[in-house]
Order: structure tokens, then sequence, then C-alpha cells
């Protein structure tokens, strides 16, 4: 071999081998099928993952078909039965709000079709208007229901729609029973087309609109808000109170549903409550005819049996519920500080309107005393400040809060406070309690400072617990006693000041002693020599003369050397 052939013959100290190449070419499979590993063997990861795609799987299945929800059907039907069998109380507490109120209206609207079927059917067969009618309806080839309905109807309204006003889309719709239309969206569309022509064609303001149209035997009325419109299809002749109900419930639907109108987008689900205030507005009044009185005796038992039978029934319930309602208005409006403006009925619910003072009784509070509640009357009170006394005396309790010894009513317009308080509290009931509507003074003749009474008292216990001394047989004050005086003095001086603040008149009696020593004629002008010496002293310290009062007894009280102090307290204005 050559020598060319034996260096490429060699191993090279860098040679690979599929070992080392294999990382490099299936690493990034082998990574993806490890992961995928891990979330199959991982009940959470596998959970996790699943729950990324199922909403897109249910979506996506439910394009194909209804496999999914047949398959889901049986399992979930399952799982409800389960439910209900272990805890049929939490089934039956979830459907009593609805259930009763719809069992009790289907009972009512059952007995009053029962009453005017037999009614009607009394009337059809047994008058000569109905021969007529069966003849007529033969000549005409009309069906007799028909003709019945055009002779014995002034008016009956058949269909409700609650439109959206700027888009046209139909939000509710009612209609009686039997009675015949197309889509309600396309008689929606119809009423825009036609409300667009007039407005394009003859100018009319943006804010007028159709109000009327006739159609053969039917009368379409219209009423307009700003932001939905009720349109009433009539058969026979629209009176004013068809009007009347839409008006009414028009403004019931703006009040109640505003925000959902303002914000309306398409969606009609939030509207599905107003059918019950639109069937309100299915009315119907028919010819009132005098009975015939060729009508047989079993019939007029008959119907007196059923019209007895719905008094007993239906009036007495109707009749409960009434004198309930007006009760509770009566004490309502007799309540201080509440005012009633109006009650009545409106959109199937009682209602109650008027005026409230924040510190009266809420009204909510009267409804079980008179078996009512929340569910069956609508409250609604606007805030006002009442003048009703018992408010008045409320509000002047809140704002001045008198403290503890401290009595406040109201006498007319006056507050009047009594007891004792202190010096601040008295200056702001001064101040604030005129400013409080419905007062019209304050009376503080029974209010005393708390600080000056006790100032008073004390002042006196001082001055009384005081004594002047004297030499024997002698009427000169002696100089140990000048800072006694001194005392006295400052005590007199408190007394005086702090009395007036406390609501009391203030008399400083001084007292003259002596021994028993001496005639009472002698010993009784010593002792009113004392006295006035020591009141003369008074005085030159400062000291009314007009605030003292001197007197001699000798030795009549107590046989001693001396003069004694007596403070007299007495309320203001009255005579010591």
């Amino acid at each position: 071999m050559s020598p060319r052939l034996r260096a490429r013959a060699r191993p090279r100290e860098h040679d690979y081998t599929l070992d080392d190449l294999r990382p490099l070419l299936v690493r990034p499979e082998q990574e993806r099928l490890k992961s995928l590993e891990q979330k199959l063997e991982s009940p959470d990861a596998l959970a996790e993952a699943v729950g990324e795609v199922l909403p897109q799987a249910a979506v996506a299945s439910q394009r194909r078909g209804e496999e999914l929800s047949s398959a889901m059907q049986p399992i979930m039907l399952a799982n409800i039965r389960e439910a209900v069998r272990k805890n049929p109380e939490l089934f039956a507490d979830a459907i009593f709000p609805s259930i009763g109120p719809a069992v009790r209206k289907a009972a009512k609207a059952a007995l009053e079709a029962m009453l005017q079927r037999v009614d009607d059917i009394v009337e059809r067969t047994m008058t000569l208007d109905s021969l007529k009618w069966r003849v007529e309806a033969r000549r005409t080839g009309r069906p007799f229901a028909e003709v019945v309905m055009r002779h014995s109807l002034v008016y009956r309204v058949e269909h409700v729609f609650l439109l959206h006003r700027e888009s046209g889309l139909v939000l509710q719709h009612v209609a009686t029973d039997g009675a015949e239309a197309k889509d309600p969206d396309q008689v929606s569309a119809m009423l825009a087309a036609i409300d667009d022509f007039a407005r394009d064609a003859f100018r009319v303001e943006k804010e007028s609109g159709l109000s009327r149209f006739s159609v053969g035997g039917l009368t379409g009325v219209v009423e307009h808000g700003p932001r939905a419109v009720l349109v009433a299809i009539v058969r026979g002749v629209a009176t004013k109170d068809v009007e009347a109900s839409l008006v009414e419930t028009l403004e019931y639907i703006h009040g109640e549903y505003r925000e959902p109108l303002e914000n309306f987008k398409g969606e009609v689900a939030a509207f599905e409550p107003t059918r019950e205030a639109l069937l309100g507005c299915m009315r119907e009044e028919r010819i009132r005819k005098q009975k015939s009185q060729r009508r047989g005796l079993i019939a007029i038992a008959g119907l007196s049996a059923f019209a007895l039978t719905g008094v007993v029934i239906a009036g007495g319930v109707l009749y409960e519920r009434h004198q309930r309602f007006d009760g509770y208005v009566e004490a309502l409006g007799a309540e201080p500080g509440v005012t009633v403006t109006r009650s009545g009925r409106a959109g199937g619910r009682r209602f109650v309107e008027g005026l409230g003072d924040p510190l009266a009784r809420d009204p909510a509070t009267l409804l079980p005393s008179h078996g009512l509640d929340l569910a069956e009357v609508e409250l609604h009170f606007e805030p006002m400040i009442s003048l009703d006394p018992p408010i008045v005396e409320r509000r002047a309790w809140q704002v001045l809060r008198p403290p503890p010894g401290v009595s406040l009513h109201l006498e007319g317009g006056t507050v009047v406070v009594a007891g004792v308080a202190e010096r601040a509290w008295i200056d702001r009931a001064r101040l604030v309690a005129t400013t409080l509507p419905g007062v019209d003074a304050l009376d503080d003749t029974r209010l005393f400072d708390g600080e000056a009474l006790h100032r008073t008292q004390a002042a006196a216990a001082t001055l009384e617990g005081l004594e002047i001394s004297f030499a024997p047989r002698s009427a000169r004050l002696k100089r140990a006693e000048l800072e006694d005086l001194d005392a006295a003095a400052r005590a007199a001086r408190e007394l005086l000041a702090a009395a007036p603040r406390a609501g009391l008149s203030a008399r400083i009696e001084l007292v003259g002693h002596t021994d028993a020593a001496g005639t009472p004629e002698a010993n009784l002008r010593l002792s009113e020599q004392r006295a006035a010496n020591v009141a003369a002293e008074l005085v030159k310290r400062g000291i009314a003369a007009t605030e003292l009062e001197a007197r001699g007894v000798g030795a009549a009280e107590v046989a001693a050397r001396r003069v004694t102090f007596a403070v007299h307290l007495v309320k203001a204005g009255k005579e010591p």
C-alpha cells in the first residue's frame, strides 16, 4: 500500500459515530415525546391540558351537530335527578319564589276566564241576539265567533309591542289567546317604515311620530318615550283608557329599565320582566246589554251560582288585600315626618310615593303589621325636612346631644332644657338651638352651669366654716383675726361671682354672738356691734354692702364671743 493510502486508512482523531449524531438529529422530537409522556402520566397536567381545549372542542362539536348535547344530556339529567332525590328541600326552595305567585295568578286568571266564558255562553245561546248573529254568520260566510265579537265588543287590545326607539327592535311582545299576528319584527319594521315615510314626506319634527293608524277593523295606538315605544293593536274603537294605560306603563318601563334602554346593544333578555307590565295593557270593554227577561230560570240560577262563587273566592281575597293596603297607607300618613303624595297600583304591583324625614320611622317597618311586605308594595320616598313636633324634638336631641342630667323637650316652637351642664355645652346650645328647623327659641331658665354651681357650693362651705373671735366684752377686731377676714372676703367674692352663673342668688348673713356675762340688752347691743364691725371690714375688702346682712343675737343661740357666717342660696328671680 502506498504511503498516501496508508495515511488515509489511519483513524482520525475526530471521526463521529451514529450514536454521536443521533442527539443532534432527534433531540427536539425526544423532548416533545417526554413532555407528552409527563402530561399523560400526571392527572393534574392532563386535566389542565384538556381544560385548555375543552371549550373550543364543545363549540366545534356544536357546529357539527347535536352529538355532544345528546351524549351529555343523560349525564346531566341523572345528576339533576340524584340532587333532587337527595335534597328535595333545596329544589323546593329554588322554585318557591316563582311557583307560588305563578299558581295564584294562574288560578285567578282561570277563574276569571271561566266566569267570562259562562257568561258569554249564556248570553250567546239564550237570547234573540244570538239567533240573529247565527243568521248573519250564515248569510255573510263569517265565523260565528267573529260576528259575536263584532257585536259584543267596544274594543279589545289584542297585541302590545315594546320597541326600542332608536333601533326599532322588538324588546317584548304579548298577545291575547287566539290572536293572529305575523312575526313581531316584521310588524316593527312596518311601523318604522311608515313613521320614516311620514317624517320625510311631510317634514315632521323628529320628536314627533306616528300616534295612531287603522287597518280594517284594527287600530294601532302608539305612545313614544325618550328611548322606547309602546304600540297597542286594538280591535274596535280604542278609548282614552287604552292611551292612559300605555302612558302609565311606558313611564314605569323608562323608570325601571333606564340603564338597559340607554346601553341597549341588541340583547333583549333584560326586558323579559316587562312582560308583566305589558299584560296590564291587555284590556277589553264589552257592550253591556240588558239581560233578556225571557232567560230561563236554570240559566239564571247557574249564572248566579258562578257569580256568587267568584265574589266569595276572588272578591273576598281582593277586598282583604285592598283593606290591608288602605290601612297601611292611612297609618303611614299619620306617622310624624311622613307625607304620602300618591298611592295605588301600577305595573302589577301596589305602590306608595311620598316624602319622608330621615328621622322619621322607615315606611317599610310598618308593612308587617298590616300583613304586607316589600314584594307586594313598592315604596319610593324622597327626603324632606319635617316640622312635625316629634321630629323637631328628635332633631334637637340629635344635634344638641344633651349630657346626662339634662332633660330636653319641645313646647310649641321652644326647646326647653333643664338640669346641670358644663358651660361649653350651654354656650353651644344657645348658639345652635334656634338655627334648627321648627325651633323658634331656647328656654334655659332651668339650666345651670355645673362648674359655677360647684364653685358656688364650695365658696359657701368655706365661708360658713369661718369664725371671727373677739376679746371679752369687746367689739374691736383683734389683729390675729385679720387673716380670717381676708379668707372670708375671698370666699364671699367667689360666691357672689359664681352664683349668678349657676342660676342662683346669694345672700351673706353675719351673725354676732356674746357670752352669757352681762344683761340680755347689753349682750344684744354688743353682738350687733361685732357683726357690724366685721361687715365694715368686708366692705373695705371689696364686698358690696348690699350683699351683706349683719345682725346680733346676744347669747341666745350660742354663748360665744364671735361672729359667724350663714349663706342663703335661692334660684335667681325668686325672693330669698
